[in-house]
């Protein structure tokens, strides 16, 4: 087994586009655990969504942040957005549409590291 260093050197060696999709295919090795956001007061694990734009979805009620991970595996957090907006995208027909409509340009946003 690599050590945690031995990794560490590995994914640094690779282009951002290889770390997006290293990324991106770890997020979607984790569970698909679904804690109920009001109990436990903190950001849900994400969770897998049917979409062509969108991987996976995460939401904070306390904090108010969304986390997306976009098929490019690129992942945004956008900031200040009330739990109903939260409800409302997890409810669309369609993920993507509600996202360009809804919160893409509309809340402050910040690219995470992947």
């Amino acid at each position: 087994m690599a050590s945690l260093s031995e990794i560490e050197r590995l994914a640094l060696a690779l282009s951002e586009r290889e770390r997006a999709k290293l990324a991106a295919k770890l997020i979607d090795s984790l569970s698909n655990a679904e804690p109920d956001e009001e109990a436990a007061g903190g950001a849900v694990g994400f969770k897998k969504v049917n979409s062509s734009m969108l991987r996976r979805v995460r939401y904070d009620p306390k904090q108010k942040f969304l986390d997306v991970v976009f098929r490019t595996g690129e992942i945004y957090r956008y900031k200040d957005v009330p739990l109903a907006e939260y409800r409302e995208l997890m409810r669309a027909e369609s993920l993507g549409k509600y996202m360009q409509k809804h919160i893409i340009d509309r809340y402050e946003t910040l690219r995470l590291e992947n």
